[in-house]
């Protein structure tokens, strides 16, 4: 290397100009032809080029930069982009035909030319191509697979830089063989700004759907506030472990949700033995009435009452016993008057003790759609923490409720409450504290109006439930947690209280309807920087309670489904590409 001033160096420009043939000949298989020339084959779309060392290999950068095979290509980046904006366009349908077209116009090309010769029309052929094949997709392939991983890529990682946790909702057509969803995540931006996003979709059986969601959310690991599935959607037994330890703050749990509290009553209802004896008295009487209408002149029915009657006359239809029993009851007047006037109704008419269990049921079940309504619509009139002493005082002011022996609280109650509405303690618990306009006064009156004289024992938990998380948020971000000087009752300076301990001491903001929480927190979060923290964590989990976000994670479920059952079986494994690029491409509206 006599002459050559870099040799013996390490200058980076004499690395890169030792690096930048390798680095081309990489993507490039190196061989001799039949005649013994040195030829340079593209790994990627297979093209041959002259591979001397007197050609050099600036011809084949030129090429790599320009293959269409070539991700990295600026070809390929085009391609992708005119790729992006039709998916982002057009649906499913529309992208097939397109693609269709396209293939169709360059065969009609070739096939004009020939035409001219052959005597064939090119529009026999055109009305012979009208259908759609969603095969066609395959040959882009490569592109969809790769856009739809940049697109995933820039999303997480738009996540990932957020300082904030986020709440997982899924959200799916419960009940098919094979069940589509999608996955939501809800949070507060770094504008204090509520903000859903939808990161996945799938179709496939429900009992692995939280396998799916453990997929596609371990980019975000560690920043997972809670996961709210409906309750459709089989338990993961070690959900709620695996995503404890993902992160070192309290994961808040894996949330039902409560759009599906009362399939699942029904459900119970449904196997349960003890209302049965009730319903097939029921069932007797309504077939009774629906026989003597026609004949029997004191027995009158009109069109609704007929129908009513003849509602009452079968078992419950799944999702129907809140209706049958609020249908029953509406009859329990009429019921007995016609007994006083037919001793036959009256040997087979309900007893007072039964019809007071019918009565009772159905405040049970009105209490459960209540509640459930609450919760999924975010309503404040909803109660902080739902449990037996709650629902068994609520249950008494509504039908002298026998607590002792109540088998509804037993067999379907305590189970909803274990399953659904202990699930959510904490979190209702600690957003009603972060409320400036309730702190733990709101809790206190709860638990004084419901508990009585063991209120200080609940509060005592909940105190140390509260205090606990905070310890936690505190232990994490040890230099941004603040603390401050105080002054006892003469003036002097006492013991520094924490941050928490100043924002319980501070007054409560007055008690208006119309209170932006969020923008309170956004200008006093420099005083309360832990507190802030936690509660723009517990404060997001509010957004799937009124529904922001889930509407358009529930028109896509339905498209997608839709898509899965048309295109599945020719190009399943585009489908999930497809549907989420249409996400991450689009807007709203799309």
């Amino acid at each position: 290397m006599k002459g050559d001033r870099n040799a013996g160096t390490s200058s980076p420009s004499a690395i890169k100009k030792m690096k930048k043939p390798s680095d081309v000949l990489e993507e490039m298989r190196e061989y001799r032809d039949a005649d013994g020339n040195v030829k340079a084959e593209c790994n990627r779309c297979k093209k041959t080029f002259d591979g001397s060392s007197k050609k050099g290999t600036t011809h084949l950068k030129n090429h790599l930069e320009s293959c269409q095979a070539n991700p990295k290509s600026k070809g390929r980046t085009e391609e992708l982009k005119m790729l992006a904006s039709l998916i982002k366009k057009k649906s499913v349908d529309g992208l097939i035909e397109h693609f269709s077209n396209t293939e169709r116009d360059t065969t009609d090309e070739d096939f004009d030319h020939s035409s001219d010769r052959e005597g064939d029309t090119s529009d026999e052929k055109r009305e012979n191509s009208d259908g759609l094949d969603p095969s066609v997709l395959k040959s882009r392939q490569d592109e969809i697979l790769q856009l739809y991983q940049e697109e995933k890529e820039k999303l997480y990682q738009f996540l990932k830089n957020l300082s904030c946790r986020f709440s997982l909702q899924l959200v799916a057509v419960v009940g098919l063989f094979e069940m589509p969803c999608s996955l939501v995540v809800h949070y507060i931006d770094d504008s204090w700004e509520r903000q859903s996003k939808i990161i996945s979709f799938w179709v496939d059986d429900a009992d692995i759907a939280m396998e799916y969601v453990k997929e596609s959310c371990l980019s975000i690991h560690g920043k997972i506030c809670s996961v709210l599935v409906p309750f459709g959607i089989p338990p993961a037994y070690d959900g709620e472990s695996w995503f404890s330890r993902q992160g070192s703050l309290p994961f808040a749990g894996c949330l039902r949700n409560a759009d599906g509290l009362m399939d699942y009553i029904d459900g119970v209802l449904r196997s349960e033995d003890y209302l049965r004896d009730g319903i097939q008295s029921l069932k007797e009487c309504a077939h009774y009435v629906v026989n003597k209408s026609g004949s029997d002149e004191r027995i009158q029915l009109d069109g609704d009452a007929q129908r009513a009657i003849c509602w009452l006359n079968r078992v419950p239809d799944p999702r129907g016993h809140f209706k049958y029993f609020a249908t029953a009851v509406g009859f329990k007047e009429a019921f007995f008057k016609l007994g006083q006037l037919d001793s036959d109704f009256r040997t087979i008419n309900l007893t007072e003790q039964k019809w007071d269990e019918v009565t009772a049921t159905l405040e049970h079940l009105k209490f459960l759609e209540d509640v459930a309504v609450g919760f999924s619509s975010g309503k404040c009139e909803t109660p902080i923490i739902v449990d037996l002493p709650y629902v068994h005082k609520i249950l008494k002011d509504r039908c002298n409720h026998p607590v002792e022996d109540c088998l509804f609280c037993k067999k379907v109650m305590k189970g909803a409450i274990d399953l659904f509405f202990s699930k959510y303690y904490l979190i209702r618990v600690i957003a009603v504290i972060l409320d400036p306009r309730f702190k733990m006064d709101g809790v206190q009156l709860h638990c004084k109006e419901i508990y009585g004289s063991d209120a200080d024992r609940y509060l005592e938990k909940v105190n140390k439930d509260f205090r606990d998380v905070y310890d936690a948020y505190a232990a994490t971000h040890t230099s941004n947690s603040k603390s401050y000087e105080m002054l006892d009752a003469m003036g002097r300076p006492s013991s520094p209280k924490s941050e928490l301990d100043l924002y319980m001491k501070e007054l409560k903001v007055p008690a208006v309807e119309e209170f932006d929480i969020l923008a309170w927190w956004r200008g006093n979060a420099p005083f309360y920087p832990t507190l802030a923290r936690m509660a723009r964590d517990y404060l997001a989990l509010k957004i799937p309670f009124d529904h922001r976000g889930a509407e358009g994670a529930g028109a896509l479920v339905y498209g997608g489904l839709l898509c899965h059952y048309f295109y599945g079986e020719d190009i399943p494994e585009l489908i999930r590409p497809l549907v989420c690029l249409k996400v991450f491409l689009g807007t709203a509206e799309n």
